[in-house]
């Protein structure tokens, strides 16, 4: 059954095409993912869709009585309102407006009655139809399902991020919808509670449709892929990891096709030229004919020639260069403790990085991820008692919230102080590999988006050459084209890394350790992001109030996982699994050094100190449990 269809839709902005002719359908029960760059029109089109502003042609059409539930990228609404009243705002005007219609029905003078009797008829049908009457209850029973338990009387602006991400999507349900629509609902959330979203999207009965840039939500939720680029829509079975396989499928073929197209292109064009030179040398009305004949058929297969294939990658041209550090200390951390007023985030935790390790920081919004982030970059050198920086690491670091940039100076004389300093023509042929254009340059930094800034920060580390990267969020706010031209510069970067991210996709790609922040201390895992997620929380069925970081659920959530750890079988296969990897490592260790292969020797050294430390820790939990 069809629930909407765009048939033919175009739209400007600011006097430029942005939808040229867009035309799809969604059936009921679909959950379907639309993806594109930044700029390409995709919030132009959810607009559109949902009736807030009309297309500059064609049509759109939604089914009678569907009823939407909208999440937006950003929360609306006064911040002074109480959680409440801003939950069931839309249910006071009805309620209001009937309340009005009452009144002008009692006072109607008898030619009034038959108008005062429609109006209150339309109101009193609202009324009943979106039930106003059980709303509060519904609001309730809602709030306490998503972790909202004790909020009712706060005011919105007191929410974290990731709570204001659930209040919209509470305010959502309250309608009992059937057709949701969600705009980047993962920004603000942490890996817990977007696992959780992950999970109520997978399980909703209704249909689904997602602006998204997180590639991992994709390949979760959706089984379709609407992907947007210069103003045409395409549809793609499958999530995002399939649709990225059918569009390298359908570039090779397209490839092949650009050259034979090519090849012939080019001969006809060498046989145009010999039957120019044909009729130059013996002039005849034959000759002239066969020409103008092959002209004529070079210049229609040229019209009709097979475009030259894009990949739709981003332009971004990143590569992060280092000079090799001959310490294998690249960061140690001892005693480390942060509180704010009462509150402690982190109690004498221990924290080592050597070199070429490539390990992320992850727990819930709050817990101390950037301070610590922050302290490193901060306190950090060689000298320090608590915070070790090794001797010849040079540390490139790049900030959630790019507080280390100057919102005063522009974008080439941020690029130009930016360490190491440098002349205008260097600073732009860093920024031009980050999409910045010579009319970019003048403006100012506290002018620039999220993305911008993000993209300004990492050209600064491009310039900087460090050792060590230290990245918060590095890729909020860039589309996936540029996120995948990020993470395959960081894959072939020889440095270390410490990353705070919630993109699953790029952790995977990026990291080989995982650090969890969690009880005020710091917890190891060896392996990527989607192995430590797998064996520490397994499946999220059943749970509720995960995307809440604030309140009971967390702890109760902290207190199942204090038991798990405590599962004496689990730890038996651990110790097992890094016995076998110490015996690997240590045949390879002294195949290395036989093979007068220092390098590697000395990296599966490293490696071996890992697991064996690794090690002493599982068996000392063991003695305790077992």
């Amino acid at each position: 059954m069809l629930l909407a269809n765009l048939n033919k839709v175009t739209a400007e902005y600011a006097g430029q095409p942005v939808l040229k002719g867009v035309s799809f359908e969604i059936s009921v029960g679909e959950k379907l993912g639309l993806i594109g760059a930044n700029g390409a029109g995709k919030t132009t089109l959810l607009r559109i869709l949902l009736g807030q502003e009309p297309p500059s042609g064609g049509t759109v059409t939604l089914a009678s009585g569907t009823r939407v539930g909208y999440i937006p990228q950003y929360l609306g609404g006064d911040d002074n309102d109480l959680v409440t009243d801003w939950l069931l705002a839309e249910y006071t005007s009805i309620t209001d407006r009937l309340h009005a219609c009452e009144v002008q029905l009692a006072r109607a003078s008898p030619d009034a009655i038959d108008s005062a009797m429609s109006s209150y008829q339309s109101a009193r049908d609202d009324y009943d139809r979106l039930d106003v009457d059980g709303a509060p209850d519904r609001a309730q029973k809602i709030l306490d399902s998503l972790g909202l338990i004790g909020k009712e009387d706060q005011e919105v602006g007191s929410l974290s991020g990731g709570e204001k991400n659930v209040l919209s999507l509470a305010r959502a349900l309250l309608n009992e919808p059937d057709f949701l629509v969600l705009d980047e609902p993962g920004n603000h959330l942490d890996f817990m509670g977007l696992a959780w979203l992950e999970e109520y999207l997978v399980k909703f009965t209704g249909t689904v449709f997602i602006v998204s840039h997180n590639r991992h939500t994709l390949d979760r939720v959706v089984r379709g892929i609407l992907s947007l680029e210069d103003g045409q829509v395409a549809r793609y079975e499958g999530g995002y990891s399939t649709y990225r396989a059918t569009k390298l499928r359908e570039l090779i073929a397209q490839q092949a096709d650009y050259s034979a197209n090519q090849k012939r292109l080019a001969q006809l064009e060498a046989l145009v030229k010999r039957l120019e030179l044909t009729a130059r040398a013996r002039p005849s009305t034959k000759a002239g004919k066969r020409l103008r004949s092959r002209r004529s058929q070079l210049a229609r297969e040229e019209s009709q020639a097979v475009e030259k294939p894009t990949s739709g990658v981003s332009a971004i041209d990143a590569e992060f260069m280092t000079e090799r550090t001959r310490s294998n200390i690249v960061l140690q951390v001892r005693n480390y403790s942060k509180s704010f007023d009462d509150l402690s985030l982190l109690e004498n935790v221990d924290f080592d990085i050597t070199s070429g390790e490539r390990v992320a920081i992850v727990g819930p919004n709050g817990s101390g991820k950037t301070t610590l982030l922050r302290d490193i970059v901060a306190i950090g050198e060689w000298d320090d008692a608590v915070i070790r920086i090794g001797p010849s690491i040079r540390v490139g670091y790049a900030a959630q919230q790019q507080e280390i940039l100057n919102g005063d100076r522009t974008i080439l004389e941020e690029m130009m102080a930016s360490p190491p300093e440098s002349n205008e023509t260097v600073a732009f042929a860093l920024l031009r590999n980050f999409l910045f254009t010579r009319e970019d340059l003048r403006k100012r930094v506290s002018e620039l988006s999220g993305g911008e800034r993000n993209r300004l920060q990492l050209a600064a580390l491009m310039k900087l050459k460090p050792n060590f990267l230290i990245l918060d969020e590095p890729t909020n706010h860039l589309d996936i084209p540029a996120r995948e031209a990020v993470e395959d510069a960081l894959s072939e970067y020889e440095g270390s890394i410490l990353v705070v991210s919630h993109d699953r996709y790029f952790l995977d790609k990026i990291v080989n350790r995982v650090v969890e922040l969690e009880d005020r201390d710091l917890v190891s895992f060896d392996g990527n992001f989607s192995e430590f997620f797998e064996t520490r929380y397994g499946s999220l069925e059943g749970e509720s109030g995960r995307v809440s970081t604030r309140g009971s659920d967390r702890k109760r959530g902290r207190v199942e996982r204090t038991e798990q750890r405590s599962d004496v079988a689990s730890l038996e296969r651990r110790i097992e699994e890094a016995e076998e990897e110490k015996l690997e490592l240590e045949r390879r260790v002294g195949l290395a050094f036989e093979n007068r292969d220092n390098r590697e020797g000395r990296r599966f050294s490293r490696e071996l100190e890992r697991v064996s430390a690794l090690l002493a820790d599982l068996y000392e939990q063991w003695a305790v449990r077992a």
